[in-house]
């Protein structure tokens, strides 16, 4: 089913609302906030952005819109009030290839055109002119390329694993319930139970039905909070959908990907893990296996795919269901078209054991693409992450103190490549204005926001994203206190190798510069 904002079906497996139940003060705030992110947000009013995750998926994209509405009543009888805006986390252009969202959206009467995607505003300029509040939903982290806006994160309501550091401040609520919303909703229960009508509920509902998976215990998701909350919008409000034909329907939506190019297909859900040489692509892709291996030219496409995005690798995590039970299947692919990252990486997958992904190789057309079956399904890309992440920490520190076949590097890397290993490489590749760069996980870069905002957990993963042409952070020098070296570094090794690249001269090396 090919949907967009402008097309209504003659008959929908959901329930749309009628104008009566839909509820005017949500269609103001977005009309509203969509008018003032036009204009530029003149004056000296204060602007309260509502910034969800750039998944941008269903929970990302319903929490942003609920928190949104549920701040604009509570501060819209108090004076010299903040205008309230949820503003979506990627841009415009990519906001098509997400099918469930699309249906949620439509049939609770929202449309796309009355939404602020982040393409379409300049939070850095609202900041910059001391206008700027940000509440996270979905997240908890602000990638680095955006730690200038720090100062201005005012609270945060998340359900992913706790990466920040807590304040006064910044009220944080992290509990790893399987739905945002669910938290979102809990806010509102709790200070604001009257704004809660048809169409904020159908909202909320939607997504915590699929989270949740439709509440079956077999999936491992659904906690006793998230349960809690679905029964009660099923009970306050008698008119939702059915539970399980609302499940279906937008799950549906969700693994539609007919016309859809490989580069989309990838696109749609992807982060990227980098380290000092290696970039690597994990996306999440609603398909079998078989039919993900059946596409045209799929091999080709891979490559095209890497050279493009400028990637090393892709692993694509495969996801479907069991037609017999609402039990998800996982199925896994490792592309490289060096075969050494592919080994590389599927090893590192096949021997983990936090978590076990229980890793069973299947037979493959493809010599550069290795594929599994994934006995895990609990495993997810959430879970996966920090594991390469951990490699490729472990491939840049073979890199600094030793070729691939453990001897010294001196022979195979200059001045230049040992000192960049400890710089940030984010930004490596070159981009135009105009291009959106996926989310990147960085062990570097956490580094350096460690430093920056004292957060304890190096082992912590940090969520990246790109997409403007921002100056990276200023690199570390490897030979300071305090650097991801510490406890492992043999600084007179280092200079005496320096002294052999560089022709012998040491004061070549300074200590402090």
């Amino acid at each position: 089913m090919s949907l967009s904002s402008d097309q209504q079906s003659a008959e929908s497996p959901l329930i749309c609302l009628t104008d009566a139940q839909k509820d005017d003060d949500m269609d103001a705030l977005l009309v509203s906030s969509k008018a003032a992110a036009q204009n530029g947000f003149h004056g000296n009013q204060r602007v309260h952005i509502v910034l969800g995750s750039t998944s941008c998926d269903l929970d990302s994209v319903a929490s942003s819109l609920a928190m949104a509405y549920f701040l604009s009543r509570m501060s819209s009888s108090l004076p010299g009030c903040s205008l309230v805006l949820p503003v979506l986390n990627i841009p415009r252009s990519q906001f098509h290839l997400r099918a469930d969202v699309l249906l949620l959206l439509r049939e609770a009467g929202i449309t796309t055109e009355t939404l602020v995607f982040r393409d379409e505003i300049d939070l850095a300029r609202l900041h910059g002119n001391r206008r700027l509040a940000l509440t996270l939903v979905d997240h908890n982290v602000l990638p680095s390329t955006d730690s200038i806006l720090e100062g201005a994160v005012v609270e945060v309501i998340d359900h992913h694993h706790l990466e920040r550091t807590t304040s006064f401040t910044c009220p944080v609520t992290v509990e790893m319930v399987a739905s945002c919303t669910t938290l979102v909703m809990e806010r509102i229960l709790s200070r604001a139970p009257e704004i809660l009508d048809q169409q904020l509920a159908l909202l909320l509902y939607g997504v915590m039905v699929v989270d949740c998976v439709n509440l079956s215990p077999v999936a491992g998701k659904v906690t006793d909070k998230d349960s809690q909350m679905v029964r009660l919008l099923q009970m306050q409000f008698p008119d939702l959908p059915q539970r399980d034909a609302l499940h279906t329907a937008l799950q549906t939506a969700k693994f539609d990907l007919s016309g859809f190019t490989t580069e989309q297909i990838l696109l749609n859900n992807m982060k990227t893990v980098a380290g000092s040489s290696l970039r690597v692509a994990v996306s999440i892709i609603y398909m079998t296996l078989d039919l993900f291996l059946q596409r045209k030219d799929l091999q080709q496409e891979l490559c095209s795919f890497c050279q493009s995005h400028c990637l090393d690798a892709i692993v694509a995590m495969m996801i479907s269901f069991n037609s017999q039970s609402d039990e998800s299947v996982r199925q896994l692919a490792v592309y490289s078209s060096n075969p050494l990252y592919g080994q590389e990486i599927s090893h590192t997958l096949l021997k983990s054991l936090s978590p076990a992904l229980c890793l069973l190789p299947v037979s493959s057309p493809y010599k550069d693409i290795l594929t599994y079956q994934q006995g895990n399904s609990l495993a997810s890309r959430r879970k996966v992450l920090p594991v390469l992440t951990h490699f490729l920490s472990e491939w840049w520190q073979r890199e600094v103190h030793c070729g691939a076949d453990g001897e010294e590097l001196e022979d195979q890397l200059d001045q230049s490549d040992v000192m960049i290993s400890d710089t940030f490489l984010v930004n490596k590749e070159s981009t135009s204005d105009s291009d959106w760069l996926p989310h990147i996980y960085t062990a570097c870069s956490h580094h350096w926001r460690r430093l920056q905002l004292g957060a304890e957990d190096y082992g912590n993963v940090e969520e990246d994203y790109g997409g403007r042409k921002m100056p990276p952070p200023p690199p570390m020098n490897s030979l300071v206190d305090g650097c991801p070296l510490d406890g492992g570094f043999n600084q007179e090794a280092l200079l005496e190798k320096f002294n052999r690249m560089g022709g012998g001269e040491e004061e070549h090396v300074g200590r402090g510069n």
